[in-house]
Protein backbone atom coordinates (compact mmCIF):
# COMPACT_ATOMS: atom_id res chain seq x y z
CA UNK A 1 0.00 0.00 0.00
CA UNK A 2 2.94 2.36 0.62
CA UNK A 3 4.70 1.57 -2.64
CA UNK A 4 3.26 4.67 -4.44
CA UNK A 5 5.11 6.87 -1.91
CA UNK A 6 8.31 5.93 -3.71
CA UNK A 7 7.13 8.22 -6.52
CA UNK A 8 8.37 11.75 -5.63
CA UNK A 9 5.46 13.55 -7.32
CA UNK A 10 2.82 11.48 -5.53
CA UNK A 11 4.69 11.68 -2.24
CA UNK A 12 4.54 15.47 -2.37
CA UNK A 13 0.85 15.37 -3.31
CA UNK A 14 0.12 12.90 -0.51
CA UNK A 15 1.79 15.19 2.03
CA UNK A 16 -0.48 18.03 0.92
CA UNK A 17 -3.49 15.68 1.06
CA UNK A 18 -2.72 14.70 4.66
CA UNK A 19 -2.80 18.35 5.72
CA UNK A 20 -5.98 19.03 3.71
CA UNK A 21 -7.75 15.92 5.06
CA UNK A 22 -7.03 17.04 8.60
CA UNK A 23 -8.62 20.40 7.77
CA UNK A 24 -11.66 18.58 6.37
CA UNK A 25 -11.98 16.75 9.66
CA UNK A 26 -12.08 20.01 11.61
CA UNK A 27 -14.47 22.16 9.61
CA UNK A 28 -17.63 20.03 9.64
CA UNK A 29 -17.92 19.69 13.42
CA UNK A 30 -17.07 23.38 13.91
CA UNK A 31 -19.73 24.53 11.42
CA UNK A 32 -22.34 22.19 12.91
CA UNK A 33 -21.48 23.51 16.37
CA UNK A 34 -22.16 27.07 15.23
CA UNK A 35 -25.41 26.20 13.44
CA UNK A 36 -26.91 23.76 15.95
CA UNK A 37 -25.52 24.71 19.36
CA UNK A 38 -24.83 28.44 19.05
CA UNK A 39 -27.61 29.50 16.68
CA UNK A 40 -30.02 26.72 17.82
CA UNK A 41 -31.08 25.86 14.28
CA UNK A 42 -33.23 22.78 13.69
CA UNK A 43 -33.03 19.67 11.44
CA UNK A 44 -34.47 21.55 8.47
CA UNK A 45 -31.66 24.09 8.54
CA UNK A 46 -29.06 21.32 8.89
CA UNK A 47 -30.57 19.71 5.79
CA UNK A 48 -30.35 23.05 3.94
CA UNK A 49 -26.70 23.31 4.93
CA UNK A 50 -26.02 19.86 3.47
CA UNK A 51 -27.97 20.72 0.32
CA UNK A 52 -25.96 23.93 -0.10
CA UNK A 53 -22.86 21.82 -0.50
CA UNK A 54 -24.35 18.95 -2.50
CA UNK A 55 -26.34 20.87 -5.13
CA UNK A 56 -23.41 22.85 -6.58
CA UNK A 57 -21.33 19.67 -6.69
CA UNK A 58 -23.99 17.98 -8.85
CA UNK A 59 -25.01 20.84 -11.13
CA UNK A 60 -21.52 22.31 -11.28
CA UNK A 61 -19.78 19.03 -12.12
CA UNK A 62 -19.34 19.89 -15.83
CA UNK A 63 -17.68 23.21 -14.99
CA UNK A 64 -15.49 21.59 -12.34
CA UNK A 65 -14.36 19.00 -14.86
CA UNK A 66 -13.69 21.57 -17.59
CA UNK A 67 -11.49 23.63 -15.29
CA UNK A 68 -9.64 20.56 -14.02
CA UNK A 69 -8.80 19.51 -17.58
CA UNK A 70 -8.10 23.00 -18.95
CA UNK A 71 -5.39 24.03 -16.48
CA UNK A 72 -2.48 22.30 -14.81
CA UNK A 73 -3.72 20.23 -11.83
CA UNK A 74 -1.23 21.99 -9.58
CA UNK A 75 -2.74 25.38 -10.46
CA UNK A 76 -6.30 24.19 -9.85
CA UNK A 77 -5.46 22.51 -6.54
CA UNK A 78 -3.55 25.52 -5.19
CA UNK A 79 -6.36 27.91 -6.15
CA UNK A 80 -9.04 25.58 -4.78
CA UNK A 81 -7.44 25.26 -1.35
CA UNK A 82 -6.67 28.99 -1.18
CA UNK A 83 -10.29 29.93 -1.95
CA UNK A 84 -11.53 27.24 0.44
CA UNK A 85 -9.42 28.79 3.20
CA UNK A 86 -10.92 32.22 2.48
CA UNK A 87 -14.44 30.77 2.56
CA UNK A 88 -13.79 29.18 5.95
CA UNK A 89 -12.44 32.48 7.26
CA UNK A 90 -15.61 34.15 5.98
CA UNK A 91 -17.74 31.73 7.99
CA UNK A 92 -16.01 32.84 11.18
CA UNK A 93 -17.08 36.46 10.56
CA UNK A 94 -20.76 35.99 9.70
CA UNK A 95 -23.86 35.79 11.85
CA UNK A 96 -26.15 35.20 8.85
CA UNK A 97 -27.31 31.63 8.22
CA UNK A 98 -27.89 32.13 4.48
CA UNK A 99 -24.39 33.54 4.00
CA UNK A 100 -22.94 30.70 6.05
CA UNK A 101 -24.65 28.21 3.71
CA UNK A 102 -23.22 30.01 0.67
CA UNK A 103 -19.70 30.05 2.11
CA UNK A 104 -19.95 26.43 3.23
CA UNK A 105 -21.17 25.45 -0.24
CA UNK A 106 -18.26 27.38 -1.79
CA UNK A 107 -15.80 25.50 0.41
CA UNK A 108 -17.37 22.20 -0.63
CA UNK A 109 -17.20 23.10 -4.32
CA UNK A 110 -13.54 24.05 -3.92
CA UNK A 111 -13.02 20.57 -2.54
CA UNK A 112 -14.63 19.25 -5.72
CA UNK A 113 -12.21 21.25 -7.88
CA UNK A 114 -9.31 19.93 -5.81
CA UNK A 115 -10.46 16.31 -6.09
CA UNK A 116 -11.01 16.47 -9.88
CA UNK A 117 -7.58 18.00 -10.45
CA UNK A 118 -6.02 15.52 -8.03
CA UNK A 119 -7.49 12.59 -9.97
CA UNK A 120 -6.08 13.98 -13.21
CA UNK A 121 -2.65 14.42 -11.62
CA UNK A 122 -2.67 10.86 -10.30
CA UNK A 123 -3.84 9.48 -13.65
CA UNK A 124 -0.79 11.02 -15.32
CA UNK A 125 1.85 10.51 -12.64
CA UNK A 126 0.99 7.07 -11.21
CA UNK A 127 1.32 3.83 -13.19
CA UNK A 128 -1.77 1.72 -13.85
CA UNK A 129 -0.47 -1.13 -11.73
CA UNK A 130 -0.07 1.20 -8.74
CA UNK A 131 -3.48 2.88 -8.92
CA UNK A 132 -5.14 0.41 -6.55
CA UNK A 133 -2.43 0.85 -3.89
CA UNK A 134 -2.56 4.61 -4.40
CA UNK A 135 -6.30 4.82 -3.85
CA UNK A 136 -6.14 2.43 -0.90
CA UNK A 137 -3.55 4.63 0.81
CA UNK A 138 -5.57 7.78 0.09
CA UNK A 139 -8.73 6.13 1.41
CA UNK A 140 -7.13 5.00 4.67
CA UNK A 141 -5.63 8.45 5.20
CA UNK A 142 -8.93 10.20 4.55
CA UNK A 143 -10.85 7.88 6.85
CA UNK A 144 -8.32 8.21 9.67
CA UNK A 145 -8.00 12.00 9.48
CA UNK A 146 -11.37 13.20 8.18
CA UNK A 147 -13.51 10.60 9.91
CA UNK A 148 -11.67 9.88 13.18
CA UNK A 149 -8.72 12.06 14.21
CA UNK A 150 -10.05 15.33 12.75
CA UNK A 151 -13.42 15.35 14.53
CA UNK A 152 -11.75 14.24 17.77
CA UNK A 153 -9.24 17.08 17.65
CA UNK A 154 -12.01 19.49 16.61
CA UNK A 155 -14.03 18.54 19.70
CA UNK A 156 -11.02 19.32 21.91
CA UNK A 157 -10.32 22.63 20.16
CA UNK A 158 -13.97 23.69 20.39
CA UNK A 159 -13.95 22.85 24.09
CA UNK A 160 -10.71 24.70 24.80
CA UNK A 161 -11.41 27.74 22.59
CA UNK A 162 -14.51 27.83 20.39
CA UNK A 163 -15.82 26.81 16.98
CA UNK A 164 -14.66 29.97 15.21
CA UNK A 165 -11.06 29.60 16.40
CA UNK A 166 -11.22 25.99 15.24
CA UNK A 167 -12.32 27.18 11.80
CA UNK A 168 -9.40 29.61 11.65
CA UNK A 169 -7.03 26.71 12.37
CA UNK A 170 -8.82 24.75 9.64
CA UNK A 171 -8.32 27.64 7.18
CA UNK A 172 -4.62 27.72 8.05
CA UNK A 173 -4.36 24.01 7.23
CA UNK A 174 -5.95 24.56 3.82
CA UNK A 175 -3.50 27.38 3.11
CA UNK A 176 -0.59 25.17 4.14
CA UNK A 177 -1.92 22.41 1.88
CA UNK A 178 -2.08 24.92 -0.99
CA UNK A 179 1.58 25.82 -0.43
CA UNK A 180 2.62 22.16 -0.37
CA UNK A 181 0.68 21.41 -3.57
CA UNK A 182 2.73 24.11 -5.25
CA UNK A 183 5.71 21.71 -5.22
CA UNK A 184 4.07 18.66 -6.81
CA UNK A 185 5.11 19.43 -10.38
CA UNK A 186 3.17 19.43 -13.64
CA UNK A 187 1.60 16.89 -15.99
CA UNK A 188 2.02 16.54 -19.77
CA UNK A 189 -0.15 18.80 -21.89
CA UNK A 190 -0.70 16.23 -24.65
CA UNK A 191 -4.46 16.13 -24.15
CA UNK A 192 -4.86 19.88 -23.93
CA UNK A 193 -4.06 20.81 -27.50
CA UNK A 194 -4.90 24.10 -29.18
CA UNK A 195 -7.53 22.31 -31.27
CA UNK A 196 -9.23 20.89 -28.18
CA UNK A 197 -9.20 24.24 -26.40
CA UNK A 198 -10.98 25.78 -29.39
CA UNK A 199 -13.88 23.34 -29.09
CA UNK A 200 -17.11 24.62 -27.56
CA UNK A 201 -17.67 23.93 -23.91
CA UNK A 202 -20.69 21.77 -24.85
CA UNK A 203 -18.52 19.47 -26.95
CA UNK A 204 -15.88 19.29 -24.22
CA UNK A 205 -18.51 18.37 -21.62
CA UNK A 206 -20.14 15.96 -24.06
CA UNK A 207 -16.81 14.17 -24.44
CA UNK A 208 -16.96 13.17 -20.76
CA UNK A 209 -20.49 11.81 -21.10
CA UNK A 210 -19.41 9.94 -24.24
CA UNK A 211 -16.53 8.30 -22.37
CA UNK A 212 -18.83 7.03 -19.61
CA UNK A 213 -21.71 5.99 -21.84
CA UNK A 214 -19.54 4.54 -24.59
CA UNK A 215 -17.39 2.45 -22.26
CA UNK A 216 -19.49 -0.55 -21.09
CA UNK A 217 -17.40 -1.52 -18.02
CA UNK A 218 -17.23 2.11 -16.89
CA UNK A 219 -20.96 2.54 -17.46
CA UNK A 220 -21.62 -0.61 -15.43
CA UNK A 221 -19.33 0.58 -12.64
CA UNK A 222 -20.92 4.03 -12.36
CA UNK A 223 -24.47 2.65 -12.50
CA UNK A 224 -23.73 -0.01 -9.88
CA UNK A 225 -22.06 2.35 -7.41
CA UNK A 226 -24.86 4.93 -7.78
CA UNK A 227 -27.50 2.35 -6.89
CA UNK A 228 -25.38 0.95 -4.09
CA UNK A 229 -24.92 4.39 -2.54
CA UNK A 230 -28.64 5.10 -2.80
CA UNK A 231 -29.55 2.00 -0.80
CA UNK A 232 -26.59 2.23 1.60
CA UNK A 233 -27.33 5.82 2.65
CA UNK A 234 -30.93 4.83 3.32
CA UNK A 235 -29.91 2.38 6.04
CA UNK A 236 -26.88 4.33 7.29
CA UNK A 237 -29.00 7.27 8.41
CA UNK A 238 -31.20 4.84 10.37
CA UNK A 239 -28.43 2.86 12.07
CA UNK A 240 -28.52 4.79 15.38
CA UNK A 241 -32.30 4.37 15.55
CA UNK A 242 -32.01 0.65 14.77
CA UNK A 243 -29.45 0.19 17.54
CA UNK A 244 -31.76 2.00 19.96
CA UNK A 245 -34.69 -0.21 18.95
CA UNK A 246 -32.50 -3.26 19.58
CA UNK A 247 -31.77 -2.06 23.10
CA UNK A 248 -28.34 -0.48 22.61
CA UNK A 249 -27.22 2.90 23.91
CA UNK A 250 -24.99 5.70 22.58
CA UNK A 251 -21.82 3.92 23.66
CA UNK A 252 -22.69 0.91 21.53
CA UNK A 253 -23.38 3.19 18.55
CA UNK A 254 -19.99 4.84 19.00
CA UNK A 255 -18.30 1.45 19.28
CA UNK A 256 -20.03 0.31 16.10
CA UNK A 257 -18.78 3.40 14.26
CA UNK A 258 -15.24 2.62 15.37
CA UNK A 259 -15.71 -0.97 14.18
CA UNK A 260 -16.84 0.26 10.77
CA UNK A 261 -13.79 2.50 10.57
CA UNK A 262 -11.54 -0.40 11.57
CA UNK A 263 -13.16 -2.54 8.89
CA UNK A 264 -12.57 0.19 6.33
CA UNK A 265 -8.88 0.28 7.15
CA UNK A 266 -8.60 -3.51 6.95
CA UNK A 267 -10.44 -3.48 3.63
CA UNK A 268 -8.08 -0.90 2.14
CA UNK A 269 -5.01 -2.82 3.35
CA UNK A 270 -6.30 -6.15 2.01
CA UNK A 271 -7.29 -4.64 -1.32
CA UNK A 272 -3.92 -2.97 -1.82
CA UNK A 273 -2.18 -6.32 -1.36
CA UNK A 274 -4.30 -8.70 -3.45
CA UNK A 275 -6.93 -6.68 -5.30
CA UNK A 276 -5.37 -6.69 -8.78
CA UNK A 277 -5.04 -10.46 -8.73
CA UNK A 278 -8.78 -10.56 -9.39
CA UNK A 279 -11.32 -8.96 -11.68
CA UNK A 280 -12.07 -5.70 -9.84
CA UNK A 281 -15.70 -5.76 -10.94
CA UNK A 282 -16.07 -9.11 -9.17
CA UNK A 283 -14.28 -7.70 -6.13
CA UNK A 284 -16.86 -4.93 -6.02
CA UNK A 285 -19.61 -7.51 -6.52
CA UNK A 286 -18.35 -9.54 -3.55
CA UNK A 287 -18.26 -6.43 -1.36
CA UNK A 288 -21.81 -5.45 -2.34
CA UNK A 289 -23.08 -8.98 -1.78
CA UNK A 290 -21.58 -9.15 1.73
CA UNK A 291 -23.04 -5.78 2.69
CA UNK A 292 -26.44 -6.61 1.21
CA UNK A 293 -26.69 -9.90 3.09
CA UNK A 294 -25.66 -8.36 6.42
CA UNK A 295 -27.92 -5.31 6.15
CA UNK A 296 -30.86 -7.51 5.17
CA UNK A 297 -30.05 -9.78 8.12
CA UNK A 298 -30.19 -6.75 10.43
CA UNK A 299 -33.70 -6.04 9.21
CA UNK A 300 -34.76 -9.65 9.77
CA UNK A 301 -33.18 -9.65 13.24
CA UNK A 302 -35.13 -6.51 14.08
CA UNK A 303 -38.39 -8.12 13.03
CA UNK A 304 -37.50 -11.20 15.11
CA UNK A 305 -36.45 -9.12 18.13
CA UNK A 306 -33.07 -10.83 18.51
CA UNK A 307 -31.73 -8.43 21.13
CA UNK A 308 -29.73 -11.09 22.94
CA UNK A 309 -27.23 -11.30 20.05
CA UNK A 310 -26.68 -7.54 19.75
CA UNK A 311 -22.91 -7.90 20.12
CA UNK A 312 -22.83 -9.92 16.89
CA UNK A 313 -23.60 -6.72 14.99
CA UNK A 314 -20.25 -5.27 15.98
CA UNK A 315 -18.69 -7.98 13.82
CA UNK A 316 -21.19 -7.10 11.11
CA UNK A 317 -20.13 -3.45 11.41
CA UNK A 318 -16.50 -4.43 10.76
CA UNK A 319 -17.48 -6.43 7.67
CA UNK A 320 -19.78 -3.67 6.37
CA UNK A 321 -17.01 -1.12 6.84
CA UNK A 322 -14.58 -3.43 5.03
CA UNK A 323 -16.97 -3.93 2.12
CA UNK A 324 -17.80 -0.24 1.83
CA UNK A 325 -14.11 0.73 1.69
CA UNK A 326 -13.36 -1.95 -0.90
CA UNK A 327 -16.24 -0.85 -3.12
CA UNK A 328 -15.30 2.83 -2.92
CA UNK A 329 -11.61 2.22 -3.65
CA UNK A 330 -12.37 -0.11 -6.55
CA UNK A 331 -14.77 2.46 -7.97
CA UNK A 332 -12.18 5.22 -7.92
CA UNK A 333 -9.54 2.94 -9.40
CA UNK A 334 -11.77 1.74 -12.24
CA UNK A 335 -12.81 5.28 -13.13
CA UNK A 336 -9.13 6.26 -13.38
CA UNK A 337 -8.13 3.10 -15.23
CA UNK A 338 -10.94 3.27 -17.80
CA UNK A 339 -10.65 7.01 -18.52
CA UNK A 340 -8.21 8.63 -20.98
CA UNK A 341 -5.78 10.78 -18.98
CA UNK A 342 -6.62 14.05 -20.76
CA UNK A 343 -10.34 13.61 -19.88
CA UNK A 344 -9.78 12.61 -16.26
CA UNK A 345 -10.90 15.95 -14.79
CA UNK A 346 -14.21 15.97 -16.64
CA UNK A 347 -14.97 12.29 -16.15
CA UNK A 348 -13.83 12.42 -12.52
CA UNK A 349 -16.20 15.31 -11.78
CA UNK A 350 -19.06 13.60 -13.62
CA UNK A 351 -18.61 10.25 -11.86
CA UNK A 352 -18.23 12.08 -8.56
CA UNK A 353 -21.60 13.74 -9.10
CA UNK A 354 -23.06 10.29 -9.79
CA UNK A 355 -22.21 9.44 -6.17
CA UNK A 356 -23.27 12.77 -4.64
CA UNK A 357 -26.85 12.51 -5.97
CA UNK A 358 -27.75 9.22 -4.23
CA UNK A 359 -25.94 10.36 -1.08
CA UNK A 360 -28.40 13.27 -0.93
CA UNK A 361 -31.48 11.37 -2.10
CA UNK A 362 -31.07 8.28 0.10
CA UNK A 363 -31.23 10.04 3.50
CA UNK A 364 -34.21 12.07 2.24
CA UNK A 365 -36.16 9.01 1.06
CA UNK A 366 -35.58 6.84 4.14
CA UNK A 367 -37.58 9.02 6.60
CA UNK A 368 -40.45 9.18 4.10
CA UNK A 369 -40.62 5.38 3.79
CA UNK A 370 -40.12 4.63 7.48
CA UNK A 371 -43.73 5.32 8.59
CA UNK A 372 -44.94 2.78 6.02
CA UNK A 373 -42.40 -0.05 6.28
CA UNK A 374 -40.65 0.68 9.60
CA UNK A 375 -36.97 0.82 10.52
CA UNK A 376 -36.51 -2.89 9.89
CA UNK A 377 -38.21 -2.57 6.54
CA UNK A 378 -35.67 0.09 5.55
CA UNK A 379 -32.84 -2.32 6.37
CA UNK A 380 -34.50 -5.17 4.50
CA UNK A 381 -35.15 -2.97 1.46
CA UNK A 382 -31.62 -1.56 1.51
CA UNK A 383 -30.04 -4.98 1.92
CA UNK A 384 -32.08 -6.39 -0.94
CA UNK A 385 -31.15 -3.47 -3.20
CA UNK A 386 -27.42 -3.71 -2.45
CA UNK A 387 -27.54 -7.49 -2.90
CA UNK A 388 -29.18 -6.99 -6.30
CA UNK A 389 -26.34 -4.66 -7.29
CA UNK A 390 -23.82 -7.30 -6.25
CA UNK A 391 -25.59 -10.00 -8.26
CA UNK A 392 -25.73 -7.70 -11.30
CA UNK A 393 -21.96 -7.21 -11.11
CA UNK A 394 -21.42 -10.96 -10.67
CA UNK A 395 -23.37 -11.60 -13.87
CA UNK A 396 -21.87 -8.89 -16.09
CA UNK A 397 -18.44 -8.40 -14.49
CA UNK A 398 -16.69 -11.43 -16.03
CA UNK A 399 -17.35 -10.07 -19.54
CA UNK A 400 -15.03 -7.11 -18.91
CA UNK A 401 -12.21 -8.92 -17.14
CA UNK A 402 -9.52 -7.87 -19.61
CA UNK A 403 -10.61 -4.20 -19.78
CA UNK A 404 -10.35 -3.64 -16.03
CA UNK A 405 -6.92 -5.19 -15.59
CA UNK A 406 -3.97 -2.82 -15.06
CA UNK A 407 -2.17 -1.97 -18.26
CA UNK A 408 1.55 -2.74 -18.57
CA UNK A 409 4.01 -0.04 -17.49
CA UNK A 410 4.62 2.36 -20.36
CA UNK A 411 1.18 1.87 -21.91
CA UNK A 412 0.15 5.40 -21.00
CA UNK A 413 3.22 6.82 -22.67
CA UNK A 414 2.53 4.75 -25.76
CA UNK A 415 -1.06 5.94 -25.86
CA UNK A 416 0.08 9.52 -25.47
CA UNK A 417 2.46 9.16 -28.40
CA UNK A 418 -0.28 7.58 -30.46
CA UNK A 419 -2.63 10.46 -29.66
CA UNK A 420 0.00 12.95 -30.75
CA UNK A 421 0.43 11.12 -34.07
CA UNK A 422 -3.33 11.10 -34.62
CA UNK A 423 -3.51 14.85 -33.95
CA UNK A 424 -0.77 15.49 -36.50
Amino acid sequence: MFQPLRLPAFRRLYTAQVVGNFGDGLDYLAIITIVVFQWHRGPGDVALLALAGAAPMVFGAPVIGLVADRFQPRTVMVAANAVRALAIVGITTTENFALLCVLSGLATVCGGFFNAAEQRFIRYRVRDDLLLQTNSLRSVTERMLTGLAGPGVAAVLIGVWDARITLLICASLFLLSAVLVGFVGTVPADGDSTEERAESWRRRIGAAFAVVWGNPPLRLTVGAISLAYLFSTMFEIMIPVWYREMGAGPSFTGTAMVCMGLGGGLGALLLSRVGDRFNLLLVMATAATMIGVLVGAMGIAGYAGLRSVLGVWLIAAVIIGLGAAVAAIVYGTLVQRLTPAHLMGRVGALTGAAVVVPVVVGPAVAPILTPFIGINGIFLLSGTGILAVGLMLLVFGPVYRDQVRPRPAGADAADSATNQEVKR
